[in-house]
Parts: C-alpha cells; structure tokens; sequence
C-alpha cells in the first residue's frame, strides 16, 4: 500500500495549497496547478513534460 511505502508522501491539499495554486496564473489547468503548488511547497522537482508547466518556470522540472 501506498500508505506504508517510503516511496510516496502523502500530501494534504490544505489551505496552503489552495492559496499557492490562486498564484500559478501561467498554468491555466487546475489539477497541473494543484499539482505544481504541492511540490513548490514541498520543495520538489517534477517529472513531466508539461509545456505550461515547464514554461511558467514556477517548479524544478526533470525530464
């Protein structure tokens, strides 16, 4: 399960989420933003290859 596993933190999406996602104007879809407002939060890079996301240099990106 993904609740046991070292691989995976489990992030709530609280009010500080919310808040960051109001700030990511250059990514127009949500789920992307609420995606990309976890990992700022977190201080993480994403794997994707997003062109908004990647653009809005708001996120380290790999890929």
């Amino acid at each position: 399960m993904i609740e046991g596993s070292l691989n995976y933190i489990i992030y709530p999406m609280d009010v500080a989420v919310v808040l960051k996602c109001h700030d990511l104007k250059a990514i127009p879809e949500l789920h992307d933003r609420i995606i990309t407002a976890t990992a700022i939060l977190l201080d993480a890079a994403l794997i994707t290859k997003d062109k908004k996301i990647v653009k809005s240099q708001e996120v380290a990106v790999v890929w």
